[in-house]
Parts: C-alpha cells; sequence; structure tokens
C-alpha cells in the first residue's frame, strides 16, 4: 500500500501535474496506515536484531575487494556498483549518472562527488535522496578499507560517475555475464534477471562470508542496500577507531549513513553481526571545522579519516 501511494500514485499524479510536486493537495498514505506500517518495520528489525545474520566482516571485505577489481577490469557496471556498496556506504543511486534528481542535478565527479586529497580515504558525496523542499546538502564519507586499497576505491567512483560507462549497452542474457561482456547500468528498459542477478552474487562470492543466515537466507536479497547495512555495522562496531566525540550512541552510524542524528531511521541498518578487525594506524573523526573542497565551497558534516 505504502508502495502504491508513493512510488505509484504520487509519482504519476507529479510526472503528468509537475506543477503540483510537493503540494499537500497530493494523497499521502493514510496517517493509520503509516502507523500500521512503522509497527510492522520495527517488529521485523526486532526479529533481525533477535536473530541477527551473522558475517564474517574482514572475509566479506577482502571478497568485496576482489569484485570491484574484477569488475572494473571487465567493465560491468553492476559488479563494480554491487562491489562497492560493501566498501562505501552509498545508496543504490548515489553514483548512477543515469540518474537524475529531483532537483535535476546530475551526478559527476569532482562536483557532486570526489576523494579529499587532505584526507585520504576520505570523499565527500551528494546524495541522490533529494526531496522537494528539502535541500540534502555534500557530506563527508570514509572508506572501510586499508590504505593501501584507496586508490582502487578512488578509481571505482570515477568509473561509475563516468557517463560512457553508465552507458555502455546493458544486457539481460546470462549467457553474457558468463562471457564477462562488459556492461552498462541497469535501466528501466534493461534489468538484470534474477538468474544473472545471482550469478553475479555467486561469481563474486558474497555469500562464502556468510556465517550463519540465522533463517534469513529466503528473505535477505545480496543487494546494494545490504551492502549499506554491512557498511554501518562496521562503522559502528569500530572497524576505524574513534575520536573521542564519536564515541556515543550510534552517532558514526548516523553521519555514516547520512542521517540526522539520532534518527530512528539508522536501527534498521544495525541488524548483522560482525566483529571486524580494526584498522591500524587511522583515526575515524567528525566534521566540527568546515573542510574546504574547492574556491569557496566547504564540507560542514559528516566523517573523515585523520592518518595517526
Amino acid at each position: 500500500m505504502n508502495r502504491l501511494y508513493g512510488e505509484t500514485l504520487r509519482k504519476q499524479i507529479w510526472e503528468e501535474f509537475p506543477e503540483y510536486k510537493g503540494s499537500v493537495l497530493v494523497p499521502k498514505l493514510p496517517e493509520e496506515l503509516q502507523t500500521q506500517r512503522n509497527k510492522s518495520g520495527e517488529a521485523q528489525v526486532t526479529e533481525f536484531v533477535k536473530k541477527p545474520i551473522k558475517i564474517d566482516a574482514d572475509k566479506m571485505i577482502l571478497i568485496a575487494i576482489n569484485g570491484l577489481k574484477q569488475g572494473l577490469l571487465d567493465k560491468i557496471y553492476p559488479e563494480v556498483k554491487l562491489s562497492l556498496s560493501f566498501l562505501c556506504c552509498f545508496r543504490s543511486n548515489d553514483l548512477n549518472p543515469n540518474f537524475i534528481r529531483s532537483n535535476n542535478v546530475v551526478p559527476k565527479y569532482g562536483e557532486t562527488h570526489s576523494m579529499i586529497e587532505q584526507f585520504p580515504g576520505t570523499f565527500y558525496m551528494l546524495p541522490s535522496k533529494q526531496k522537494e523542499g528539502n535541500e540534502y546538502k555534500e557530506f563527508c564519507n570514509v572508506t572501510i578499507v586499508s590504505q593501501e586499497h584507496y586508490p582502487l576505491i578512488q578509481k571505482a567512483i570515477i568509473f561509475l560517475l563516468d557517463y560512457n560507462n553508465a552507458k555502455l549497452q546493458c544486457y539481460s542474457g546470462l549467457s553474457q555475464y558468463k562471457k564477462r561482456t562488459p556492461c552498462g547500468a541497469q535501466t528501466k528498459d534493461c534489468q538484470w534477471s534474477g538468474r544473472i542477478y545471482q550469478e553475479m552474487v555467486t561469481h563474486v562470492g558474497f555469500k562464502n562470508a556468510i556465517l550463519n543466515w540465522n533463517g534469513w537466507e529466503e528473505k535477505q536479497k545480496i543487494c546494494e542496500t545490504f551492502g549499506r547495512r554491512f557498511v554501518a555495522c562496521c562503522i559502528h562496531k569500530e572497524i576505524i577507531r574513534f575520536d573521542d566525540d564519536l564515541n556515543v550512541g550510534c552517532l558514526a552510524a548516523d553521519l555514516c549513513l547520512g542521517h540526522v542524528i539520532g534518527s530512528t531511521a539508522t536501527r534498521p541498518y544495525l541488524r548483522y553481526d560482525v566483529r571486524p578487525t580494526q584498522i591500524s594506524q587511522v583515526l575515524l573523526k567528525q566534521v566540527n571545522d568546515p573542510i574546504m573542497i574547492a574556491q569557496g565551497k566547504e564540507i560542514t558534516t559528516g566523517i573523515y579519516l585523520q592518518q595517526t
């Protein structure tokens, strides 16, 4: 019902009558149904917390690094995108130049995303989540790989933001993937079938890092959202040592996810049992003083890495 209101009815009205976008006249999910939805969501998250999926975090990171290298080598956009989601906390469309935000911004390296040279392993990003009437600004974020892999992360971000790579022909045939044929970003007209997607998950080996599904194997899909949750859990479990001002509540996870501090939206992400080995010689810090990224452009929120 929520999808019918949000993704179908309201979206169709906005497309047909763009002047009403953001208007209170556009129908929303009734409050009673919103309450039911929220209660249902909370109950499901509680079940995940009681019976978490147990993941070998160190192994998962190595698998994702290898998947990233192979995906870049063969120019398979969906594989690069999925692998990177286990190493950096991105939403599915954050790096997709085919996805035009509601404010008409198109992601581009050096404009909406870029590595921050003065803080290796740190990047700034403009989230794909943009809503009428709300301004979601750029914020600093970090990767959870060790320092020798920072150039690989930069290469992957540049690859995904390259319009030419995203616009490569997208195929939907399993045999083409098995042949490692280069593939662009998926679109409305070209969506990978479940067979191809599962072949990719098997090829990269993500499930090899799952120690215990705890009964969720049939209900949980390995996807970018799974990867985003995994990164948030690793950050929360201090894969990078916290500076003193981050050592409270879910603050580091809030900032990593780009959520409002103290947001209830963070809890659903912290559902996996991960115990990563802490990365040495680096400290996770909160952005308190503005970080200049260009002439007249600065970042005032998020997290960044400081070499120790």
